[in-house]
Order: C-alpha cells, then sequence, then structure tokens
C-alpha cells in the first residue's frame, strides 16, 4: 500500500518540476483507498492518473479470495449524480432478503453503474463488465496488482471525481472457491460468491500528477483456470438500470 502512495508523491513532485521547465500543464491524479465490504476482509489502494482522455489505473490489494478471478469496475455516472460507497444505513436500507450483505444489483443504486471495466488486456468498456477471463486473479495469498494504461470517454474522463473503483468476488463461506447456495443478483446460475462487491473506494481531491506515458496493454495475470462464467453483458446492463431505478426512487423518497 505505501507504494502507492509514494508514488503517488513523487508524481506530483517531478510534475511540478516538469510544469516549470517546460510551462506544459500537468495530469490530473486522483487516489482512492478501497475499503472492506460485505465483510470481505480485502482492501486496496488505487491511484489513477488522467490526461486528456488517457487514463492509467495501479492498484494494490490484499486480503482477496486465493487464486480466484476479481472483476473490477469504475463505478458512477457522468451526469453530475453524486454516487457514493454504501454505508451501514445503506445495507439496512437496501437489503431486500435480509441476509446482511448487499448483493451487486442492490449495491448499484448507491454507487453508480460500470463505466469502465478495468479488465487487464483488450475491451475495457460496460460490455466487459463480465469479461471474467480479463480481470485480474488473486495471488496465493489473496494479493491482488493491477496497472494498465486505458482511454476513456471525454465525459468519462471529465467526471473521474464524482467515480468509485469497486472490486467484486468474496468466499463467504470459506471453501476456497465461489460456491454455495446463494445465488448471483445477476445470474441465478452463479452463486453470489462471484459477483458480490468486496471492497469499494471513492477519489480523493485532484493534485498535480506526472504526465502519462505510452499506452500499454496491462500487466496483470488474468488465469482462466480458476474462472467462473459470470453471465452476459445484458445482465450488467439491466443490474445498472434496475439500480439506476431504485436509487432515483430513493433519492426523491429523501
Amino acid at each position: 500500500m505505501r507504494i502507492l502512495r509514494s508514488t503517488l508523491v513523487a508524481a506530483g513532485t517531478a510534475a511540478l518540476f516538469a510544469a516549470g521547465a517546460s510551462g506544459a500543464a500537468a495530469a490530473e491524479g486522483y487516489n482512492a483507498t478501497l475499503d472492506e465490504f460485505n465483510g470481505s476482509g480485502a482492501e486496496s489502494t488505487a491511484m489513477v492518473t488522467v490526461d486528456g482522455t488517457t487514463v492509467r489505473v495501479e492498484i494494490e490489494g490484499t486480503g482477496f479470495t486465493p487464486n480466484a478471478p476479481h472483476a473490477q469496475h469504475l463505478h458512477g455516472g457522468t451526469d453530475g449524480t453524486d454516487f457514493m460507497c454504501p454505508t451501514a444505513d445503506d445495507v439496512e436500507e437496501l437489503d431486500e432478503d435480509g441476509d446482511g450483505l448487499l448483493s451487486t444489483v442492490e449495491a448499484a443504486s448507491v454507487y453508480g453503474g460500470v463505466m469502465v471495466a478495468l479488465t487487464t488486456e483488450g475491451d475495457t468498456s460496460g460490455d466487459s463488465a463480465l469479461a471474467v477471463d480479463r480481470f485480474p486473479v488473486a495471488d496465493d495469498n489473496g494479493d491482488l496488482n493491477y496497472s494498465r494504461t486505458i482511454e476513456v470517454s471525454q465525459d468519462v474522463a471529465d467526471s473521474l471525481s464524482n467515480m468509485h473503483i469497486v472490486q467484486h468476488g468474496f468466499d463467504i463461506d470459506g471453501s476456497g472457491e465461489y460456491d454455495g447456495e446463494a445465488v448471483s443478483s445477476l445470474d441465478e446460475s452463479l452463486p453470489l460468491e462471484a459477483t458480490i462487491p468486496a471492497t469499494c473506494g471513492a477519489f480523493g481531491d485532484s493534485q498535480s500528477a506526472a504526465p502519462i506515458g505510452g499506452v500499454d496493454t496491462g500487466n496483470a495475470a488474468a488465469d482462466t483456470s480458476t474462472a467462473v462464467a459470470f453471465g452476459s453483458a445484458a445482465a450488467v446492463t439491466a443490474a445498472a438500470g434496475l439500480g439506476f431505478a431504485a436509487y432515483s426512487r430513493r433519492r426523491v423518497q429523501q
């Protein structure tokens, strides 16, 4: 975790010197602490740097289900709606089945829909929100590291300050794999453990950061031997729609 924080400070310092020497505008940087969610025991530190529509995302996490894939996304919106990570009050209000956990559909009403899929390679749009074979896999110790530079739309780049990073997947029963009788809110053929949110973190205030270098394809490993089929992108679209509808109703009631 300290590595990312140190990198962010160093990047900001480098940008200040670069700006003074050349007069070029520095890139913006955001950092986030992703706290455990649903009692997962996982946590991460993230740094996001944006230069125009080029975005670099770096994540270091611990406490994840070992040797299992973990979907991760930038959640939120581009219309100015104020999204946030769920709180204990949200769990009490939105936990429709009374299991004490917020499923993906239940939580989406608070932190918004998928804006960017943080895959290890290839497409990063919402269409890849469930591309489990292209999401990072935690190692034997449950550590998860991710680094990738991607292109996003101008709307997303302009709205990063209102985005959140959410990581999914949590071995609730401690069996060592995604299983159990509880089913996913996205696809009833899948276990709840495969898609349940595990961490969530909002971006802090923007700060100067070093300009982004060349675009790469990501270096986080994706192990399909432990992957589960998360279902179709249509399921994510439907889930996001339900989440926005629930969010709107809740805000009106308040």
